[in-house]
């Protein structure tokens, strides 16, 4: 059951590194949701006192989610981006899935169903194609120098004791 197990494992990591260079080599940018897995995979028992409801199904789900390797695939990614020059940008997911990418209204009634994104302002999308455009221009957005202007970056032009300016 080890070695079994043993060539799971080295097939995940096959495939991570494999589909992490492939991505990073035909990209120069790439936009990730920002997914606490750790949090997704809480446990939903509950207390002794007040036990948790759908237990079996959220184990179930952890289950799924811990087997696909997400935070692998990050890691990966991030691996291949250092040889690539491809730079990895992390957005908040949060409202990417209620946020017409058309016309900026974020409702969460647009949301049908799974798969079924209705804008209540403008018209109609899959749901995943409109979450995918409004990350993208999230990452897009992101600035240059990494961070969001509430102090001096650290990956800025070096600056001269001297004379106080950019050598």
């Amino acid at each position: 059951m080890g070695r079994i197990m043993a060539r799971v494992t080295d097939r995940r990591a096959d495939f991570c590194a494999y589909t992490a260079n492939r991505i990073t080599a035909r990209n120069a940018l790439v936009v990730l949701e920002d997914l606490r897995t750790r949090n997704m995979t809480a446990s939903a028992s509950g207390t002794s006192d007040r036990p948790g409801r759908g237990v079996r199904q959220k184990a179930g789900l952890n289950r799924a989610i811990l087997d696909k390797g997400w935070h692998r695939l990050e890691l990966a990614l991030r691996n291949a981006a250092r040889s690539t020059g491809s730079r990895i940008v992390v957005v908040n997911p949060a409202y990417t899935s209620r946020t017409c990418n058309r016309c900026g209204h974020v409702d969460a009634r647009s949301r049908k169903s799974q798969a079924v994104f209705v804008c209540t302002t403008c018209g109609r999308d899959h749901a995943d194609v409109n979450a995918v455009k409004n990350q993208r221009d999230a990452g897009l957005a992101f600035p240059a120098c990494g961070d969001l202007g509430t102090s001096r970056s650290a990956k800025q032009e070096p600056v001269s004791r001297a004379t106080g300016r950019n050598p």
